[in-house]
């Protein structure tokens, strides 16, 4: 399919950049510039604020952008429309995803779908709760792997339960045996800001504590280099501690606490035929029977 302008704009929008643009698409710098200026001229406002930082829309371009949005969504869908035609030749399935199921759980299930469709690509967005479903919602992504949405518009199914783990250094007085966060009340936690920061907070509720001093970061690879030092202990699902290169010692919580893990799409949105298929295949490998 031709890329179009404004899919062309999104990007930059997107990334903030026109070089990253370019280098995405495959074209000089130069080329999106004039795509730029040729789209200002014809509408006649101007888009983009251009600074050293990079480029941001002004208020004439968040006006439009809506529009622009609908304009895409519309020629993605003639296109994917064609792939039905053309019995999955070509296609592009976009996913928001955490870091630990990136690394650690969707790989295998990847390959096992490129040996079926060999020609359809996979585009993944690695960010937390709130940035998944806010590339849902407009359409920056075709599907979310996520823990269950807040909002009703979205369809979630669940594919997993990732049990919760309690994390120390490994030369913590406390590892090598079975630790309950009542053990850690004096200890210094690091958790992470998002993600699954509602299960966190229903463990030390359950718990009936709180912890005295915490450090909040943004991803787990800081939180396990962090316990690693010695600056605190953790909380943290199983998939992210499978081959990590830090130092720690880890026990499964008790009691028992999962987060709960699965694929997620806007409801008012018709999947392509490839996600569908994509969706179908992690069912079909899960053992999950199709929802009617």
């Amino acid at each position: 399919m031709r890329t179009s302008r404004y899919e062309v704009f999104m990007k930059i929008v997107e990334t903030q950049s026109l070089t990253k643009t370019a280098a995405y698409f495959g074209c000089t710098q130069s080329a999106v510039s004039q795509l730029v200026k040729a789209l200002e001229t014809e509408l006649g406002v101007s888009l983009l604020i251009r600074s050293k930082a990079g480029v941001r829309l002004t208020a004439e371009g968040e006006y439009l952008l809506p529009g622009m949005r609908q304009i895409v969504q519309g020629e993605r869908s003639v296109f994917e429309r064609s792939l039905e035609l053309q019995n999955m030749n070509v296609g592009l399935i976009r996913i928001g995803i955490f870091t630990s199921l990136s690394s650690q759980w969707l790989p295998p299930y990847l390959q096992r779908f490129r040996e079926r469709y060999p020609n359809i690509g996979f585009e993944l967005l690695q960010g937390d709760v709130t940035q998944i479903s806010e590339w849902l919602r407009n359409g920056v992504v075709d599907i979310g792997f996520m823990t269950p949405p807040e909002s009703d518009e979205f369809y979630f199914r669940e594919l997993l339960a990732d049990r919760m783990n309690i994390v120390l250094p490994a030369q913590h007085p406390l590892a090598g045996r079975p630790v309950t966060l009542r053990d850690l009340r004096e200890e210094t936690f690091v958790l992470q800001e998002s993600g699954y920061s509602q299960i966190t907070e229903t463990m030390f509720r359950d718990a009936k504590m709180r912890p005295k001093r915490q450090y909040m970061v943004k991803d787990d690879y800081t939180v396990m280099s962090m316990v690693e030092s010695g600056l605190g202990v953790s909380l943290l699902p199983e998939l992210m501690l499978r081959r990590n290169p830090f130092e720690l010692y880890a026990c499964p919580s008790e009691p028992a606490y999962y987060r709960h893990l699965g694929v997620s799409w806007l409801r008012r949105e018709q999947n392509s035929v490839a996600v569908s298929k994509f969706v179908q295949l992690l069912l079909e490998e899960l053992g999950l029977a199709e929802e009617s």
